[in-house]
């Protein structure tokens, strides 16, 4: 379903609406946000736009960054309803060079995904970190990468190769 649709009233099929095959938006929940945490949610929602080139992407990248969106990015991606969402969202997460080193085990446990281009990018997030991590919560990412299921087990032994370079 594109724009032209929804604004034609005798063109519009609220069915459409409902498959998540013609129509598939983000909707950030700002119950509560100020004006620059809207600002965020609608830079974040831009981000799925299907029309949207790089030169816009990475004008949206430099923004978040500027305005350290990393909260609003994590929630986000907790609350998009398809894996391509995830994906697109984890990407941002590293190509705005925010630093998600307290979401370590939240990017661990998404590079376990057994969807490959999700798994990907968070490893790239985890690649990414340059923070120092504790003891304690690296270990706990290492048992977690460990115990990953995923059947992309290239991503699974790099994210582990990283972890434990971490550790020495």
């Amino acid at each position: 379903m594109n724009i032209k649709e929804l604004l034609d009233d005798e063109n519009l099929d609220p069915e459409k609406l409902f498959d998540e095959n013609e129509y598939s938006t983000l909707l950030v929940n700002r119950e509560g946000f100020n004006k620059k945490e809207n600002d965020i949610a609608d830079l974040i929602e831009s981000l799925l736009e299907p029309e949207i080139d790089r030169a816009e992407l990475e004008a949206i990248f430099s923004k978040l960054k500027e305005k350290n969106a990393r909260g609003i990015l994590i929630e986000s991606i907790k609350k998009a309803g398809k894996v391509e969402e995830k994906t697109k969202l984890a990407a941002a997460c590293w190509e705005t060079g925010l630093d998600f080193t307290n979401d370590i085990l939240f990017f661990t446990e998404l590079a376990c995904s057994n969807n490959f281009a999700l798994a990907m990018e968070a490893l790239t997030v985890v690649e990414n970190i340059e923070g120092v991590i504790a003891e304690e919560t690296l270990s706990k990412t290492i048992e977690i990468a460990q115990n990953c299921k995923s059947p992309n087990t290239s991503i699974t032994e790099d994210l582990i190769n990283n972890l434990r370079q971490r550790a020495l």
